[in-house]
């Protein structure tokens, strides 16, 4: 993880520099370039599909767990 970290060329990718008139570093080069809008979509959609994943097999288990209650009992 720290090599990864520590390496310049990591960082370097068309769009970063002088030539490009937003800010290289502001919210809408993260927002409008592929190289960074793509593993953040991939974050979100990971991440929707785990808490759904979890939020499904709760509901099955608390469905699992309802009491049925027999004529018999009633009685």
């Amino acid at each position: 993880m720290i090599t990864l970290v520590s390496c310049p060329q990591l960082f370097a990718h068309p769009g970063h520099g002088a030539e490009q008139v937003t800010n290289p570093h502001g919210i809408l080069h993260y927002l409008t370039e592929p190289i960074h809008l793509i593993p953040f979509a991939a974050v979100v959609l990971f991440t929707i599909l785990f808490v759904s994943g979890k939020k499904l097999l709760q509901y099955k288990r608390d469905q699992r767990q309802k009491v049925i209650v027999s004529r018999d009992d009633i009685k």
